[in-house]
């Protein structure tokens, strides 16, 4: 994967990191209690980032060839239910791992 984008993806993810942990604060939910409209605005725009990012990411995992099924399966469920933590760990990572492998080296 090229550098800008591995890093275009990383800022997608720092968007929804930003966004998850905005919600820690008591006064947030405060104010999405008095204003659901605004709050389904920015879910959407974080959503329109985020999805997309994610969503390539596994197409990516899945083009693969040389790598096995057992190994994509995981990989993708982990980027589904647990991708706060593990996109960062597969784009600056994994990927170039998944590419050595494929290519047989």
């Amino acid at each position: 994967m090229k550098e800008y984008l591995k890093i275009l993806l990383t800022i997608s993810y720092l968007i929804s990191l930003i966004y998850a942990i905005s919600f820690w604060s008591v006064d947030l939910f405060r104010w999405i209690t008095n204003h659901i409209l605004p709050f389904e605005y920015q879910n959407t725009v974080v959503n329109l980032l985020y999805l997309p990012a994610l969503s390539y990411l596994i197409y990516r995992i899945w083009t693969f060839k040389n790598i096995d099924k057992n190994t994509k399966g995981n990989w993708t469920v982990l980027l589904l239910f647990l991708s706060l933590v593990t996109m960062p760990i597969y784009i600056w990572r994994k990927d170039d791992i998944f590419i050595k492998q494929n290519s047989g080296k």
